[in-house]
Formats: structure tokens, sequence, C-alpha cells
């Protein structure tokens, strides 16, 4: 798989790795989840449900004005509205419409004020142009606070590019 590939790949498993968590533990171990939690995990359902449908409009409403996504290569970054309605644009290219499965294997995160973060790791299948598709897949999202609602500020994904890769 090129590499080009593998990164756009790799996004479509995103939502899934942010979205499909069924438990996430506070930051402190031992310690109840904090409420607001439940409220991330909401946008971060949004965000999965938005991305699975092409929903375009749908994802941008999940990110804060001012936010970024970046990839697992150098250059693989966009940031505000624009650069994300571009990227994602091409994302859903890149993937059957509703095709993705994301299998957790590690998942972790925690509410600090007004601020919240998650990680996953897991892999990824589904269908990319009618064939399987199967890729390990981290993700970390930072969010915050807008207007009085949670958004994603920062949202990061990585996996593995095969030695092929240009």
């Amino acid at each position: 798989m090129r590499r080009r590939t593998a990164v756009l790949s790799a996004l479509t498993g995103l939502a899934y790795a942010a979205a499909s968590a069924t438990k996430v533990t506070a930051a402190e171990e031992g310690s109840a989840e904090n409420p607001e939690l439940e409220k991330v995990k909401a946008l971060l359902k949004a965000h999965d449900d938005a991305f699975k449908a092409h929903d375009l409009e749908g994802v941008l409403k999940t990110f804060a004005k001012k936010s970024a996504v970046m990839g697992t290569g150098p250059g693989e970054i966009w940031h505000g509205p624009e650069e994300l309605k571009d990227a994602y644009t091409h994302f859903f290219e890149t993937f059957d419409k509703g095709s993705q499965e994301l299998e957790h294997q590690y998942q972790f995160g925690g509410v600090t004020g007004e601020t919240a973060w998650f990680m996953t790791s897991g892999n990824v299948t589904g269908k990319s142009k009618g064939e399987a598709v199967a890729f390990p897949l981290n993700v970390s999202i930072t969010a915050g606070k807008e207007g009085g609602e949670w958004k994603i500020f920062s949202l990061h994904f990585s996996t593995f590019a095969s030695n092929d890769a240009k």
C-alpha cells in the first residue's frame, strides 16, 4: 500500500477510534468518571456518525473554529475550517460509506476543567472501492469548550505505512 493510501485509509477509522469507545477511564486511576466525559464521548460519536455518513457539515460542526488534524507523516496537517473541509472531502473518497469497524485494544481519557483528552489504539477493517482493507490505528484527541459546548481542538492519527511507501 502506498504511503498516501495508508494515511488516507487511516482516517477512515478515525471516527471509530474516537467515538466507538465503550469504556474510558478517568485521568486518575480509581477515580470516578467525570460527567463531562460523557459529553465529550457524545461529541466524538457525533463526529463518528457524520464521518461514517460522509456528512461534511456534520463533521465540521464537531470541530472548534481554530482546530487541526494531524496525520502520520511530514506535511500531514490540516488546520482551520477550509483546510478541514478540503481534507475530509478527500478522506471520504478513500473508503466505502459505512463500511468501517474498529476493534479497540486500548483506550484512555479524562477531563480536567474545560479540557478533555482521549487516546485509543486498535485495528480498523472496512472497504475501499469494494476491496477489504485492514490496518492498525492510534488516535489522540483534545477537546475543549467553545461557546459552552465541547468541540474538537486537535485530532491526531497514526498508522504504520508499508515498506513500499512512496
